[in-house]
């Protein structure tokens, strides 16, 4: 299969919300393309499928694996982890594992986009397009906060600490959490290690897999190898191959 992915820098006043605008371009039909989890949420939009609208795809607990048409590309705008409630204003545990049209989220606004997205030619017109709709900047609260300090700590991270340092019980950090991104503290941190791990693939020597476990902080090559494995469905030597 030939595929063409490319990510570009979000526009500098949403850069502590969006961690990047992306687009995917396919030449060959595709009938399951992985995507792993990253504890993201993307707004995404395929301009080339019939009837087409934006799509709020919400943070992912394991694989998910999608079809792409020869000829289709997809864009969209990848919130960081944490960031996307403050826009969307909706349960987490709602769309965690799934794909909800936006005009269900956002009404009348989201119907405009679609509409605009319609007369789109290009997917980079595309992205910016959605980026733009995203006018009303949220402020950081509890969940945006530690989201923010566990993504730069690579998910090496003790939840009594983080909630130590919130000011609140780790009861009440856990409930924020699944309010907002659909996975607890914990959960996210295991993903945002898990996401180390695999940029750190490309790095090791092959069948080396002692060494990212080491660095990205699990007990040993057996849990990192079957962490891995839940995550995204490979084992981290059947993962790299398909990388490489």
């Amino acid at each position: 299969m030939t595929t063409h992915y490319s990510e570009h820098p979000p526009p500098a006043h949403l850069a502590p919300y969006v961690e990047c605008l992306w687009t995917l371009e396919t030449s060959d039909p595709i009938s399951s393309y992985p995507v792993l989890p990253d504890g993201c949420v993307d707004i995404i939009f395929s301009p080339r499928r019939s009837g087409p609208e934006a799509q709020v795809v919400g943070t992912m607990t394991h694989t998910r694996r999608f079809s792409f048409f020869a000829g289709q590309f997809d864009c969209g705008v990848r919130f960081r982890p944490g960031m996307s409630y403050g826009f969307l204003r909706l349960p987490g545990t709602e769309i965690a594992d799934r794909s909800l049209p936006l005009a269900d989220i956002w009404k009348t606004a989201a119907k405009d986009l679609n509409a605009r997205l319609q007369d789109v030619e290009s997917a980079s017109e595309c992205v910016h397009l959605i980026a733009n709709a995203l006018r009303v900047l949220p402020e950081h609260g509890v969940v945006q906060r530690v989201s923010t300090a566990i993504v730069a700590r690579s998910g090496q991270v003790r939840v009594d600490e983080l909630a130590f340092d919130a000011g609140m019980s780790a009861r009440q950090l856990r409930r924020l959490f699944l309010e907002q991104t659909g996975l607890t503290p914990k959960h996210l941190a295991r993903v945002i290690r898990f996401r180390e791990s695999v940029s750190r693939l490309g790095q090791a020597k092959r069948g080396d897999w002692a060494q990212v476990a080491l660095d990205c902080g699990y007990y040993d090559q057996a849990h990192f190898i079957n962490e891995f494995r839940e995550l995204s469905g490979y084992r981290p030597a059947e993962y790299s191959a398909l990388s490489r």
